[in-house]
């Protein structure tokens, strides 16, 4: 009998006893309870294992200031103000050292009472010889030298005055030096500047962020001309507002005050005075926001974990303030780290996460 043929005889045996019939019924029935147990089982199994819900810590807060390169410093050198013409005794654009000579100022009215003074010492000399030694006279005589040589002296000190150099830099004339015979309040215009070889940016701050920097914070600079970026530190912050002009309190930015900041860069190479610049400077870099519920205190330590490489990392933690959602933390937590969100008594540092963490 072939293998077709006995399939055959037992399904016609099958169809012919009922017992049979009933007992393969029963057979299928518990199968099929047994494979459907299975499977509500492990869903069950599966859906009881909690998403581990993640939060990612913002970029911290960026403040941004707008400024300019300028010679960290600057002086005017006025001209003569007795309207005489100076000596001047550098180049357009010459290096200087701090007390070198800029300019010589001849007074010709001093000059005459040095002259003047010397005819007289000359004349009280030729009548002392002239006397006895013991005349009374002699002591008059010495009196009035003595009171002319200390007049000579003062007329000396004013008859060529030199104006030097307040520090190391460059000198640059102006286009139209003073002319003798021009005013006095022309000749007091500045006849020349002198300024330093190093740089620093010169830029604004608005009220809105000034009590969010403080010296000696560093920044990226960028030099708006180049695009390159160095860095820069805070060296100076005014505490006086700039003057303005501005008296539309219907423009919100128009209202704010703005204070003036300096800061100096790490290096002088690639910076150009004039240059237009743009300093990022990041604030709060020791505060994290993270949810509140990501928050771990367990009485003896407060803790939050972080995902590191598929695995949990225990990070302690000091509340700074703290609200509902969100709270203020500091640690050793950067700017887009992950956070747990909803921690569970059971996790530990090193555990494994989840492969279908959730970032909501």
């Amino acid at each position: 009998m072939t293998f077709k043929n006995k399939i055959k005889d037992g399904f016609a045996k099958l169809k012919s006893n009922r017992k049979m019939q009933i007992y393969v019924g029963v057979a299928a029935v518990v199968v099929i309870i047994a494979i459907g147990g299975l499977i509500i089982y492990n869903n069950t199994k599966h859906s009881a294992t909690p998403v581990v819900q993640t939060y990612t810590i913002p970029e911290n807060e960026k403040i941004f200031i707008n400024g300019i390169i300028v010679p960290k410093q600057s002086k005017e050198i006025p001209g003569p103000a007795n309207g005489s013409n100076p000596d001047i005794r550098v180049t357009n654009g010459q290096n200087v050292k701090s007390g070198d000579v800029l300019y010589i100022v001849k007074d010709e009215a001093a000059i005459q009472e040095i002259a003047s003074i010397k005819t007289q010492i000359s004349n009280l000399i030729n009548e002392k010889r002239a006397l006895q030694a013991g005349d009374p006279g002699l002591v008059s005589i010495n009196n009035q030298i003595a009171t002319l040589n200390t007049s000579l002296s003062t007329a000396n000190a004013k008859a060529y005055t030199k104006v030097k150099a307040p520090f190391d830099g460059k000198v640059y004339l102006n286009n139209s030096a003073p002319s003798s015979g021009s005013d006095t309040g022309a000749n007091a215009a500045a006849l020349m500047t002198v300024q330093s070889t190093d740089y620093v940016m010169n830029g604004q701050i608005s009220e809105q962020d000034l009590s969010k920097i403080k010296k000696d914070m560093t920044a990226d600079v960028t030099i708006l001309a180049s695009g390159d970026t160095v860095k820069g530190r805070i060296n100076y912050i005014s505490e006086r507002p700039q003057l303005s002009s501005s008296t539309d309190h219907g423009d919100s930015a128009a209202a704010l005050s703005l204070y003036n900041v300096v800061l100096t860069f790490d290096t002088q190479e690639g910076i150009v005075n004039g240059y237009h610049t743009q300093a990022t400077i990041e604030v709060n870099t020791d505060k994290y926001k993270v949810p509140t519920k990501a928050i771990v205190n367990n009485g003896s330590e407060i803790y939050v974990f972080t995902e590191v490489d598929g695995h949990l990392k225990k990070v302690n933690v000091e509340i700074l303030s703290d609200s509902e959602d969100y709270s203020m933390v500091s640690g050793d937590l950067n700017e887009n780290d992950i956070v747990v969100k909803n921690p569970t008594k059971t996790m530990k540092d090193g555990d494994p996460i989840p492969s279908d963490l959730s970032n909501k």
